[in-house]
């Protein structure tokens, strides 16, 4: 039986459709990414889904007593509560049978009765079947997880960030009994350790969800099925994000073809009809006639509109831009944040600034731009450096302004048609540039303040999450501009492929050991990601005694190296074959006799879905077995 059940569901405002013929089903093994441009539609699906809205067109069914866990983007918080009441509250069952509990416990103490006795056997034993005794440790595990330790319990929620009050909102709902998660942006606000966890407590999980994200790794590590919301409408792709994405290049490709072969037959017909109607095959003219009034027209696949960006410098840094030497530097009293602390940065690296939330990031961005002070140590400054500085917070962004105001203030004496030619490279046009910024939504906030941050010609960028509330699209075109950047690029992101796509090397925050004692310290590597996260969220022990590598090496089964080879060859031949059969179905639905039968076309298609979710599987399977392969061979 499905959860939700979405019929023929359409969502209008003002005449204008934001949803049309949205046709899906959430059921009890779903594991749903919703993906889409902003603005596309996402949130209000699944305001329809939830019942928040009310569907213009179709129906929206949903199963009795399905209990619903929803994080929105922007959750409001009731802000004078302690947090931990907020978490506990999570489970107002187990709050109300506690206090029966101590109702009954009290009484008992005052009177024993036996009626007494046998009620509170009856709601001890709720308690436990509904998990009261592992409830406290479920606490301890999600908050600290999410980043937070028990001497936050007695905080007011008011006295927490934003994004850390998202955080506690999340950690209240993953605590909750429910039979479906939606997930709107939950990464957000989360660190790479803290997406990685959230990654495996979902994967462990059994009840269903669905996820709204830009996060392409975080889809690949999660879903079974895409939902992509494109013009008003919903398609629906199994697999991963990868699979999706290698399946929508393979189907745009394949339309091409389609419609340029349809459109050729249909040119070449057209005059042979033109040249023979009044001639001596006018017959064979006219049945072609009616054979191409009866023909079902390929519409011209349309292209994904993109944004281009182009970061221009006002000129060259000189080749050393920034030097620390035995840094040291944190909180004016508070804590040390990183000591013994010694970088470079050179004209034209792209630094990635990696640690868990709380370590000092933007502290030490802020050090760089010298709006902190280090505690000791020296920073020497290049020379002729022009800084830009994109700040996660937006604090930059004057909200009593309009959108054309905003810009229009750093270029006063440009013409209005250059001021609106220049924001419509960032996606605002219409009468979108006379929003005030108060109203605009996270994405457009993002987009605003890179349209005014590279209007400034920097030749020093220094990002604090650029990503962050940016769709995918977007997000590609702001990396592919900082991949042709001519600059120096220094930033923080959470975003795993926006990092490994840009980043020349890394600054790692992490604990350093020395005489047995950890202290906070920043190193420079150009190690992959992976070995720089594991620096970074990976407490070190005090070295212990080495291990006999000779004992070691005959607990390794030579036998065993050559079955994962083995495996590994086998999925390599089966990825081989799934490519090959993929072509042979490209062949098939490039004939006229096939695109001329929509039926067999979408069966042809969705073989090719299964096909690449195969070679998905596979790939997958490969990464594991090498690793293994590696790990023993090194062993060994």
């Amino acid at each position: 039986m499905s959860l939700i059940q979405v019929i023929d569901a359409g969502v209008e405002f003002a005449g204008n459709y934001v949803l049309r013929g949205i046709n899906c089903t959430l059921e009890y093994n779903s594991r749903i990414g919703l993906i889409g441009s902003n603005g596309s539609g996402k949130t209000t699906l699944i305001k329809l889904m939830l019942g928040i809205i009310p569907p213009s067109e179709g129906k929206v069914l949903r199963a009795k007593k399905c209990r619903i866990a929803y994080l929105p983007q922007n959750p409001v918080l009731e802000k004078d509560i302690l947090m931990g009441d907020y978490i506990q509250n999570s489970r107002p069952d187990l709050l109300s049978l506690q206090q029966q509990i101590d109702e009954l416990s009290s009484l008992l103490q005052k009177k024993h009765t036996e009626r007494a006795e046998n009620e509170l056997k009856i709601v001890l034993d709720k308690f436990q079947a509904n998990g009261g005794d592992e409830f406290a440790n479920s606490i301890k595990y999600v908050i600290t997880s999410l980043g937070f330790s028990e001497d936050d319990y007695e905080k007011p929620l008011y006295s927490f960030s934003g994004g850390e009050q998202t955080r506690l909102c999340l950690a209240s709902i993953l605590l909750m009994p429910y039979d479906l998660l939606i997930l709107d942006e939950p990464t957000n606000h989360l660190d790479i350790a803290m997406i990685s966890w959230l990654e495996k407590y979902l994967n462990n999980s059994k009840a269903p969800f669905l996820l709204v994200s830009h996060d392409r790794i975080f889809l690949d590590n999660t879903v079974s099925t895409i939902f992509q919301l494109e013009n008003t409408q919903l398609s629906i792709t199994k697999g991963n994000y990868s699979s999706f994405a290698q399946a929508k290049a393979i189907e745009q490709k394949t339309q091409e073809r389609q419609f340029e072969k349809q459109q050729k037959f249909i040119a070449e017909t057209e005059d042979f009809i033109s040249k023979n109607i009044a001639g001596q095959k006018t017959n064979q003219a006219k049945s072609r006639l009616k054979m191409l009034s009866r023909i079902e027209i390929i519409q011209k696949p349309q292209q994904a509109k993109k944004i281009k960006l182009n970061i221009q410098t006002a000129g060259r840094s000189g080749n050393d831009v920034y030097t620390l030497k035995d840094v040291e530097f944190g909180i004016p009293e508070g804590p040390l944040l990183a000591k013994n602390v010694n970088l470079q940065v050179h004209y034209r690296d792209r630094v990635c600034i990696i640690g868990p939330n709380g370590c000092g990031k933007t502290t030490l961005l802020k050090i760089l731009l010298e709006e902190r002070e280090i505690f000791s140590g020296s920073l020497k400054i290049g020379a002729s450096l022009e800084v830009g500085y994109y700040d996660q917070h937006q604090v930059f962004l004057d909200e009593d302004l309009t959108v054309m105001e905003t810009l229009w203030q750093i270029v006063p004496s440009e013409t209005r048609g250059y001021v609106l030619s220049y924001l419509a490279r960032f996606g605002f046009q219409g009468l979108d540039v006379e929003k005030k910024v108060e109203i605009l939504s996270g994405g457009e906030k993002s987009r605003l303040m890179l349209c005014v941050l590279i209007h400034q010609n920097p030749n020093l960028l220094i990002m604090d999450e650029p990503t962050n509330h940016l769709d995918m699209e977007m997000s590609d075109s702001l990396l592919s501009a900082l991949q042709n950047y001519q600059g120096t690029i220094i930033f923080v992101s959470h975003d795993r492929y926006f990092i490994r796509q840009l980043a020349t090397k890394y600054w790692v925050f992490h604990k350093a050991l020395e005489n047995n004692i950890l202290y906070p310290t920043i190193s420079e590597t150009e190690t992959n990601l992976k070995e720089a996260l594991e620096l970074a969220f990976t407490i070190p022990e005090p070295p212990k005694a080495k291990v006999n590598l000779r004992e070691r090496k005959k607990k390794i089964n030579p036998y065993y190296l050559e079955q994962i080879h083995k495996q590994i060859e086998n999925e390599q031949t089966s990825i081989t074959k799934n490519h090959s059969q993929i072509e042979k179905i490209n062949s098939q639905l490039a004939l006229p006799s096939t695109y001329s039968n929509a039926m067999r076309a979408k069966e042809l298609r969705q073989q090719i879905d299964l096909l690449l979710n195969e070679i998905e599987n596979s790939k997958k399977h490969i990464a594991e077995l090498e690793t293994q392969y590696l790990e023993l061979s090194y062993d060994s």
